[in-house]
């Protein structure tokens, strides 16, 4: 009888609740996932493109699967979207990050310099910092690991491209390089 009771009085208890629109069960506020999201960036290469600039320039993406890829574009539209005055995925708030970072445009065009100690494709006056036959020395490779680059083939993208751009406007640094033979 004791157990009917306590039955009755557990039916009676949650038909009470039902029928007063009640929920026993909190709920729950909806959490949003946050969902990874592709990282576009401004990159070079070390390597010569085929219209014979001696640096490539591009826009870097890292999917959210961690994979790189590159879309190479020519040094004008490299300049115009890394200063803001041309839409591009790598730079929104069309920021001008030579201002932002005081990077000089003749800098982004020296970039040969750290691989070649000549102008690879044609005279010119200027002599570049890197080692011997086109390639930066053993103890410049080790400077330029600071920046991503383990391989002359590898791509600088990102905040390392910015640090080298910055260094390079320093004198110091630019000694430093040419004397690490």
């Amino acid at each position: 009888m004791k157990l009917i009771v306590i039955q009755i009085f557990i039916i009676s208890f949650f038909a009470y609740f039902k029928a007063e629109g009640q929920i026993l069960v909190p709920k729950r506020d909806k959490v949003e996932i946050e969902r990874p999201q592709p990282i576009y960036s401004f990159c070079i290469s070390l390597l010569p493109t085929p219209n014979s600039d001696p640096v490539c320039y591009g826009i870097h993406l890292l999917t959210v699967d961690k994979k790189s890829e590159i879309n190479f574009v020519k040094f004008g539209t490299f300049i115009r979207q890394f200063n803001g005055s041309e839409p591009s995925r790598a730079n929104p708030d069309r920021i001008d990050f030579l201002k932002k970072y005081g990077i000089n445009i003749q800098t982004i065009k020296e970039l040969w310099k750290i691989r070649y100690a000549e102008y690879p494709f044609g005279k010119s006056p200027e002599k570049g910092w890197g080692g011997k036959n086109g390639m930066p020395s053993e103890a410049q490779m080790q400077i330029l690991a600071k920046y991503g680059i383990e391989r002359i083939g590898d791509v600088i993208y990102g905040d390392n491209l910015i640090n080298l751009l910055t260094d390079m406007e320093d004198p110091t640094w630019v000694q430093v390089y040419k004397n690490a033979q």
